[in-house]
Formats: structure tokens, sequence, C-alpha cells
């Protein structure tokens, strides 16, 4: 690459160009890169629901809301085993947020470093943010992003048999309305517990049947 050695005054989109080429090369190299996309992306469904997971797997739903004007996003997961039984959920606010896609790559980044510190495998991470799913699938492409998809990336793939699945809205409605309530009804304080909300209940007991 022409620098200053040859006194060429370098063009910017030639260095970027360049510098994502190297990345990519030092990355593959180093088995940063998977041959296949982080995330799964499913076909189009009829009739979108929450599904079980497999037997022997968990899955954990992820949702993410952001307020443009404070600048506040609310995040949430909730767990559930094969027959849809709640193992435990969680509710954080982050502030300083730039976008929805920066609130979204939060949550899953927060969600799976609380999967690790709870010790668990085997989990389908559900999301249903495109951008995010977009970013984390190109990393080099989202620089503002980069960080944060290294972080979700090196989680997921932290744990025994792990993934990220992008899932269409109605299938995340647990998880939304968990981080919905802290823009919605400032519910700023950050928990983790056993089991589902019980304001959820109704909704939680139709999607186990």
């Amino acid at each position: 690459m022409r620098l200053c050695f040859e006194q060429v005054q370098p063009v910017a989109s030639d260095i970027v160009t360049k510098a994502k080429e190297e990345a990519v090369v030092w990355l593959n190299l180093h088995g940063c890169l998977p041959d296949s996309p982080i995330v799964s992306i499913p076909a189009t469904v009829e009739v979108p629901v929450w599904s079980t997971p497999p037997a022997h797997a968990l899955k954990c739903n992820i949702g993410a809301t952001w307020s443009e004007s404070s600048h506040v996003s609310g995040a949430g997961w909730i767990i559930r085993d094969s027959v849809g039984k709640v193992l435990s959920h969680s509710r954080r606010a982050f502030s300083g947020v730039a976008s929805s896609t920066h609130a979204d790559l939060l949550a899953l980044s927060w969600a799976s470093a609380a999967v690790i510190d709870l010790k668990l495998k085997n989990i389908m991470f559900e999301f249903s943010s495109v951008k995010a799913a977009g970013a984390l699938n190109n990393p080099l492409e989202h620089p503002l992003s980069y960080h944060l998809c290294h972080e979700v990336i090196n989680n997921v793939y932290s744990l025994t048999k792990s993934g990220l699945f992008l899932a269409p809205e109605s299938c995340n409605v647990a998880a939304s309305a968990i981080a919905t309530s802290v823009t919605k009804d400032q519910r700023l304080q950050s928990y983790i517990a056993f089991g589902g909300p019980h304001w959820l209940s109704v909704v939680l007991l139709q999607e186990a049947i």
C-alpha cells in the first residue's frame, strides 16, 4: 500500500478497503471468522409463533427497545426449556445508547454474558433485530459496532453447542415486553429472577402449549 514512502497522497476509500482486506486475512488466519454466517436466518414461516427448543437444549429470547429522545434503552431476556418451562429472566436499562441497533447489540452482549455466568450450555439465542443480524454477519462492514459484535460472537461461541438465530417479532413477544417495560413504564431497576414475570404468565402459558 502506498503511503508517505512514495510521497503519494492516499485516497481515504483505498485505505479503508485495504484495511478491511488485511483484517479479513488476519481474522481468517486466527479462526475468528467462520465460513458460515454467524446468525442463522430461517425461511419465512406462514404463522410464526414461539416454539420450544429441541430436547436437551434451552432457548434464550432477547429483546431490546430504545428511546431516541432520552438515549435510554431497555433489554430483557428469558430462558425456557424444551417443554416451555421458564427457568429465569432478567431486565436491564442502558444509558447513552446511540441507536436502536446499538441497543440490540448491547442486549445481546449482556444476555450472552449472563448465560455464561449462569454456566448454561446448548443455548439457542433468539432475537428479532435484522440490523443487528446484519452487523453480526458482516462485522467489518459496521466499524462503529465492531467491538460489540466481537463481544457477542465471542460470548456465544464460548458456550457449548450454542448459536444465534434471527426470529420474527411474533416469536419474541415475552423478551420484547420485558425490554419495553424500561422505556414505556420507566422500570429502570435491573434484576435477574428465577421463573418468569407474573404479569406475562398468560403469554408464557400460551406459548408453552
